[in-house]
């Protein structure tokens, strides 16, 4: 069984971090409830025994400087890699060098005496850490006045909140010099002030060439502060990358899990929703009496294409987005809005029929129209990022689209997904450095001055 070593010299002075082949096993009775197994368990029953596989080969490497954040489900060996990385627990196989001096916040409780107060837990942890004697009185004014607990900071850490407790420990943890700082599920501690202050600190961190490595299931934490994203999957790594590839990835897997167990017990549209599959773009018809709509009017085709093509969707081109609807009644009018979101469940736009750039009044138009009626919103090229993007279409009439308070409301219960990538020699000079789905190509200009 190999051990998690710490070195204090690198043989390449730029990692902080080496994980070769890391592997964890546990063998548990069928009595033992051990907190940490349930959670990340894969498990197989013999003779009462069984043997939970927490981490499954995992290897990467770490530079000085990066932060890092893990992601991935409940039960994927997030929790058990912080662990053997902190030294707390010893990997089955493989092995983690750790390069330089360590600080971790794992679980509440860790490292601090309930009896103690917080002045006394601040005092034990500078000792034990190391820190000179002559520093003691800066480097606890320092943390108290960071932690933000004020008065409690004298009394015993046993009557403490969570959140009080978790201040106090990620001041300690930030406050006390160490090369890497290793986090679980942490930074969200406390108010947006205490937040912001942490962030802050957490780039300041960086930027003196420190590491960080933090477990997070807060995708605006990941996009915000890291430089990379580790996904582990059932103990092993699915996937390193730029935290915008990763988390999208990430996202789509468990919102594509989510629909598909929605759609499992829907009709047609789910059904015809299957199509979308092989494309990246969306074709659905329904020419039959099942189609969806009410008895104001009917949907017969939604499309999502460029230039009636499905495959491979540019970034640099338009988008057409085309409904055909059949208006069965006369006396009222039609509202469409287009709400397309993206991976990460946040609106990127909305578009309105009645909001359009060339002023048509539709609401007049369409008032007394029956018939099949073509509507097609387009979205100019060079406006979104690559990524995958999910749009919902309502209906309603007499300019008051997407209330369902209306009397001919109507809207898909499905998301439709489409699929954008950048053209092949087309160069994105923002790249995977500033996250962000809108990312138009406005004009530029400039002016030289005479003097």
């Amino acid at each position: 069984m190999a051990l998690s070593i710490r070195e204090d010299i690198s043989p390449d002075k730029n990692v902080a971090i080496s994980v070769r082949n890391l592997s964890k096993k546990y063998h548990l009775n069928k009595f033992d409830q051990a907190p940490l197994l349930r959670e990340e368990a894969h498990q197989s029953d013999e003779k009462g025994a069984r043997e939970f596989e927490a981490l499954k080969s995992v290897s990467f490497d770490l530079m000085n400087g990066d932060v890092v954040g893990i992601i991935g489900s409940n039960g994927s060996g997030k929790t058990t890699l912080l662990r053997i990385l902190s030294e707390i627990t010893k990997p089955t196989s493989g092995e983690a060098l750790i390069h330089g001096s360590v600080t971790s916040i794992l679980d509440i409780g860790s490292n601090f005496h309930p009896d103690l107060t917080g002045h006394e837990n601040t005092l034990m942890q500078l000792r034990v850490r190391g820190v000179p004697k002559a520093e003691f009185a800066e480097m606890i004014r320092k943390i108290r006045h960071f932690s933000g607990i004020e008065d409690f900071f004298e009394q015993p850490v046993k009557y403490y909140s969570n959140g009080m407790f978790l201040r106090l420990a990620f001041s300690v943890a930030f406050n006390i010099p160490a090369d890497i700082l290793i986090l679980d599920e942490v930074l969200s501690v406390g108010d947006e002030g205490f937040r912001l202050k942490s962030h802050t600190l957490m780039k300041q961190f960086k930027y003196a060439g420190k590491t960080i490595l933090f477990v997070s299931h807060n995708r605006n934490e990941i996009l915000e502060l890291c430089d990379k994203c580790i996904w582990l999957d059932k103990g092993s790594i699915r996937k390193i990358g730029s935290p915008t590839e990763v988390m999208g990835e990430y996202f789509e897997m468990q919102r594509g899990n989510y629909e598909a167990e929605q759609n499992s017990e829907k009709g047609t549209l789910a059904e015809a929703m299957g199509s979308q599959v092989l494309n990246d773009g969306v074709e659905l018809q329904w020419p039959g009496p099942d189609a969806p709509g009410n008895d104001f009017f009917m949907v017969r085709n939604v499309s999502i294409t460029q230039g009636g093509q499905l495959t491979r969707l540019f970034t640099s081109d338009d988008i057409e987005l085309k409904i055909t609807i059949e208006k069965k009644l006369t006396g009222g009018s039609i509202g469409a809005l287009i709400i397309v979101s993206d991976v990460f469940y946040q609106p990127v736009l909305i578009a309105n029929l009645l909001n359009n750039a060339t002023h048509e009044n539709f609401v007049g138009i369409f008032a007394e129209e029956t018939g099949v009626l073509e509507l097609k919103c387009t979205i100019p090229g060079n406006f979104l990022a690559q990524g995958v993007y999910y749009t919902l279409v309502r209906f309603g009439i007499d300019a008051k689209a997407g209330e369902q308070n209306s009397d001919h409301d109507y809207h898909l219960k499905d998301n439709l997904k489409f699929r954008l990538h950048n053209k092949p020699g087309n160069f994105d000079f923002i790249g995977g450095s500033i996250n962000g789905s809108v990312r138009p190509a406005f004009k530029w200009s400039y002016t030289k001055k005479v003097n």
